[in-house]
């Protein structure tokens, strides 16, 4: 993972389904295992939760 790239919980703005999502240090949201964005067909997420509540794994 990249030392920019935070993995968070992101909602789909259209239809609230709940994603694990990568953060890019541009502030893109990338559902992972998705490359096409949600299955309702939206590109849009909002992240959940504060970057405090981050967990970082230790390598």
């Amino acid at each position: 993972m990249d030392e920019e790239e935070q993995r968070r919980m992101a909602v789909c703005t259209a239809c609230g389904s709940a994603y694990a999502a990568r953060i890019t240090s541009d502030g893109t949201v990338q559902p992972i295992g998705s490359t096409d964005g949600c299955r309702c067909g939206s590109s849009e997420f909002e992240v959940v939760g504060e970057s405090t509540d981050v967990v970082r794994r230790e390598e």
